[in-house]
């Protein structure tokens, strides 16, 4: 509980903190990432302009199937598709786990409406790819196992559903957003047993999503 409040402490510092209103570090930030460079090679220059990298928003997570928290960066593509490269962590001390996981996770989000509804609501689905490191997930699991027994933990494909709230705040372009997730290792168990409820398998995850553009 008292991880959960700094959490929302540190947040609301971040957006409501007067100093970062004077002063939009985003904007600044930006202009300095896409700042063109310039480099001289003999008599000639070369001009390189970095704006194919830049991302269009960062993301911060709370759960989720990622990881206690978690943040990245994406873009924002005019499909609808947000591809987020997201950094999850769970230990004892944020989430109560007595092993340490770390998740690299590629957030393929869409969105399941061109305008947002009533405004301001953008419902989103999508699917995770999700790596797990810790010394307890295998792709191909040791042979004391039981063979095809056990389901590989090491990569999990994570669908998920749910909404984004848009608004500005500062002059900052704001998200928050919901999802529903689950992993495939649970839809598995719930397809091929009697025991496993649909109810049972969907874990909450919350965020906020700063746009860039």
């Amino acid at each position: 509980m008292k991880t959960n409040r700094f959490l929302l402490l540190g947040l609301l510092i971040l957006l409501y903190h007067p100093r970062l209103h004077a002063e939009d570090p985003v904007k600044g930030l930006r202009q300095k990432i896409t700042e063109e460079k310039k480099i001289v090679l003999k008599n000639d220059t070369v001009t390189i302009k970095p704006y194919w990298f830049m991302p269009t928003q960062f993301k911060v997570q709370y759960a989720g199937s990622i990881g206690f928290v978690s943040f990245g960066a994406g873009y924002d593509f005019r499909n609808g598709y947000q591809p987020t490269l997201l950094y999850g962590f769970l230990d004892n001390n944020f989430g109560g786990s007595n092993i340490t996981v770390h998740t690299i996770s590629l957030k393929n989000r869409f969105k399941l409406t061109q305008n947002p509804l009533l405004g301001c609501f953008t419902p989103i689905a999508g699917i995770s790819v999700n790596w797990g490191i810790t010394n307890n997930t295998f792709i191909r699991l040791p042979p004391h196992y039981p063979e095809n027994y056990y389901f590989q933990n090491k990569i999990h494909l994570s669908p998920f559903w749910g909404g984004e709230f848009n608004f500005s705040v500062a002059q900052k372009n704001l998200g928050v957003y919901f999802e529903f997730s689950t992993l495939d290792a649970y839809l598995l168990e719930y397809f091929r047993t009697d025991f496993v409820k649909l109810n049972k398998i969907w874990s909450l995850g919350m965020g906020i999503t700063l746009y860039l553009n």
